[in-house]
């Protein structure tokens, strides 16, 4: 057995050998780049106002120099319509790796362009057009043994691409919680998992973290029909016997965002393509001149709805 299972390995290791892929590094570009990867969000909270939040990184080239100056400077501007609107130009590069925030006027159909420049790099510029508003979801939810049922659907616009996101949102409260309330996220019981590298997305093209768990879903396979999901929940918990409700935050958001993050998972999920037995996965970007995403979304709710049985 011991030498049938060396014999196993030898010729693993031939074929692992045979399919080992070479790469030319020669006469690589020696200068950094930026990488964007930010979200432009109209909210029907606060209509007419964008919310915009982007994470600017500096990356190094592999063949130039791996440390930044600490003079160095980036400057970030916002163009809504061509109009330049705000101008960043404090964003140290040697120290600078985190989240940058603002708001601005904004709606539905505005082109915003973002643009990330500083001596040594190559200027990065990124454009989204903030979508039009989502459709509602007709929602019904009930208790099933200890888990949380959930049907909902809503009418695709056929004249558009669409892509669309979904949190699911969960609170305690004597009485109808106001609109504005916040509440928890409530995740489905599927996605990335610690047992497996492999993933289960459900009915849903891509989930992704940021902050909460996001669901996305393409209109490609529903374009201009209504599309339907049921969904289980894992069991509500909630302490006193408060009455508990539930509700769907809704973005329509550009495309890019998933393909973005399609691609991200895709590469992360690749392992066979570093040793030669799977294609190469490459990432996506619609950042020109450096790597990342910038994506904008129209985000609505569904009402606040008592689960029956969830007192």
């Amino acid at each position: 057995m011991r030498k049938f299972c060396y014999t196993v390995l030898c010729v693993c290791s031939l074929f692992l050998y045979g399919c080992e892929v070479e790469f030319d590094f020669k006469d690589l570009d020696d200068e950094p780049l930026f990488l964007m990867d930010g979200n432009l969000r109209v909210d029907s909270f606060s209509p007419g106002t964008g919310n915009f939040q982007m994470y600017l990184y500096a990356v190094p080239s592999a063949a130039g120099d791996r440390e930044f100056s600490e003079e160095a400077r980036c400057t970030l501007k916002v163009y809504r319509n061509s109009e330049l609107i705000d101008i960043k130009d404090q964003i140290t590069i040697e120290s600078f790796y985190g989240l940058i925030a603002d708001n601005y006027t904004m709606e539905s159909g505005d082109e915003i362009v973002i643009t990330a420049e500083s001596d040594g790099f190559p200027m990065a510029s990124a454009r989204t057009v903030v979508p039009q508003s989502p459709p509602v979801p007709d929602v019904s939810c009930s208790m099933s043994g200890e888990n949380l049922n959930v049907v909902f659907s809503f009418e695709d616009n056929g004249a558009t691409d669409d892509a669309y996101a979904f949190r699911f949102m969960t609170t305690a409260s004597d009485g109808q919680p106001w609109d504005n309330e916040t509440g928890f996220s409530i995740d489905l019981p599927f996605g990335d998992t610690s047992e497996s590298f492999l993933s289960d997305m459900g009915p849903f093209d891509i989930i992704w973290q940021d902050g909460v768990r996001y669901y996305g879903i393409l209109d490609d396979s529903f374009n201009g029909r209504r599309k339907e999901l049921d969904l289980i929940f894992p069991v509500i918990s909630i302490d006193g016997g408060i009455p508990t409700y539930f509700r769907i935050e809704v973005h329509r958001i550009s495309r890019e965002r998933l393909r973005y993050e399609i691609a991200c998972h895709d590469k992360g999920s690749n392992m066979l393509g570093f040793i030669g037995l799977a294609p190469v996965t490459f990432a996506y970007t619609n950042v020109s001149g450096g790597s990342g995403c910038l994506s904008s979304a129209n985000v609505s709710y569904t009402d606040w709805i008592q689960i029956e049985g969830g007192e």
